[in-house]
């Protein structure tokens, strides 16, 4: 039986695999599987180190662990750069895994092979949470509760079905990360389609697929659907390839079966994490908040129903009114976007939706690398010094004042700027020009500019608020 390892392969220069320590460590299953086994046992440690050690004055290991490494460097700044890193070395993608293989394999019913479960868990379970009970998630006991939650779902769920079924529907970020991920410099695919067809004669790259994914099908799809880059398909052929490629690669390109969940990712969390966190943390704490009205509405909620601390009713209202000034200008724009081209709402929808991709995901990049400057860097490494008994300590590297960190600012405009670039090269599917399509891009591109002004009326009020409440 021929195999593709049988002819001579010379790995292209943007090859990732081409290179022998990388071949031997990322892209090599062993190293992962020692890799995440070690994420798997720290994740453990810190659950059990919150369970019993539930004070914050005690304990600042568990939730420096979970919030300020895994959440801002496994995802914030891994996605838009190098890609699905985080679902690559995930400890419970991990354990689904190994556990998988001597589980029931039962298939999953088709009722629960749904892919906004996990999402509606990430939303409810963690930001719905933070907005209406702002502090909670940051107990240690709350935090190793949140995480066992998972961990014992992760199990439950491997033992029972087959094919990656928690990592695909009940994983919180299953959907999040993969979809994110297009818009980082990374790709998986193989060496050429029609050498594969022709020279192998079992696709071992699809069959090694925990997920049952064919790396055959990613460049022809213009999709890596839910991959996690688990690296099964490299160790099992050699044709299989991570390529770097221009950054966001896929988003300038047509694709053929566009997902709507993909679409529903960047809007939903745009609207929960993005808007939200402008209006209530970003503009919450400015001269003018007092007038803001999610705080007018909220604080005359709070008075009205007699409910006070801990449920936060200006958190909430802000959700509510991000996600309504949210879907009101995406999925108005698209529609009259539709009208206009002459096209079917679907496929606008489909199409320029995806050009959303960048704007939560580049823009956190302002929040995470302020934050681990100002709070970050010394509550890790003072978090594993406390865990592990080591007698040492480290200051913030910078403080909340210091004028430097406004150089991350310039991230919501990068994000700004590129949504809007990949928004006109998508809008060109359509093969609409002139008057149309520049009114069809400020319509589509609504959500865009609302981001982009309320950036700019936050660092105003931030910088200059104060002087011009003096005057």
């Amino acid at each position: 039986m021929k195999k593709f390892s049988d002819f001579p392969l010379i790995r292209e220069k943007n090859d990732l695999l081409r290179f022998k320590l990388f071949r031997s460590t990322f892209g090599n299953v062993k190293f992962l599987n020692i890799l995440r086994a070690s994420l798997l046992l720290l994740t453990l440690y810190a659950i059990f180190f919150g369970l019993i050690h539930p004070d914050r004055k005690e304990n600042i290991f568990t939730t420096a662990l979970f919030w300020g490494l895994f959440w801002p460097f496994f995802m914030v700044i891994t996605l838009p750069t190098v890609g699905n890193f985080f679902c690559m070395v995930c400890p419970h993608g991990f354990l689904s895994r190994k556990l998988s293989k001597s589980g029931l394999k039962l298939n999953l019913p088709k009722g629960l092979k749904n892919p906004y479960i996990g999402l509606g868990l990430n939303i409810i379970l963690y930001w719905f949470i933070l907005y209406t009970f702002p502090g909670v998630l940051r107990e240690p006991l709350v935090t190793a509760l949140f995480f066992l939650f998972f961990t014992l779902l992760a199990i439950a769920v491997s033992l029972i079905f087959t094919n990656g079924a928690y990592c695909r529907y009940f994983c919180p970020i299953g959907r999040v990360a993969p979809a994110f991920a297009r818009v980082g410099f990374t790709w998986l695919s193989t060496y050429n389609r029609e050498l594969c067809d022709s020279k192998c004669d079992k696709p071992d790259c699809a069959f090694a697929c925990p997920y049952k994914l064919s790396p055959l099908k990613f460049d022809k799809n213009n999709s890596m659907d839910t991959c996690t880059l688990c690296m099964e398909c490299a160790n099992s052929c050699e044709g299989v390839k991570l390529s770097v490629r221009r950054w966001s690669h896929s988003l300038l390109k047509k694709i053929p079966k566009p997902q709507s969940w993909e679409v529903w990712v960047y809007i939903i969390l745009l609207a929960v994490i993005t808007i939200t966190m402008r209006f209530h943390h970003g503009l919450g704490h400015s001269p003018v908040k007092e007038s803001l009205p999610w705080v007018i509405i909220g604080k005359w909620l709070q008075e009205t129903t007699g409910i006070g601390k801990p449920f936060d009713f200006v958190g909430l209202t802000a959700l509510i009114m991000a996600l309504l000034i949210t879907l009101s200008l995406v999925l108005g724009g698209f529609y009259l976007t539709s009208r206009i081209i002459n096209r079917s709402y679907r496929d606008v929808f489909l199409n320029l939706g995806y050009a959303l991709a960048p704007l939560m995901i580049v823009g956190s990049l302002s929040h995470v690398c302020h934050f681990f400057f100002t709070h970050y860097y010394h509550e890790v490494i003072n978090g594993f010094a406390q865990a592990f008994f080591l007698d040492f300590r480290v200051e913030p590297l910078a403080d909340r004042k210091d004028t430097w960190l406004r150089i991350f600012n310039i991230f919501p405009f990068i994000a700004a700027f590129w949504s809007g670039y990949i928004m006109w090269r998508r809008l060109g599917f359509f093969e609409v020009k002139g008057f149309k399509k520049i009114v069809s891009y400020i319509l589509s591109s609504g959500i865009i500019i609302f981001y982009l002004g309320l950036t700019v009326f936050i660092l105003y009020v931030r910088y200059f608020g104060h002087t011009g409440h003096h005057h």
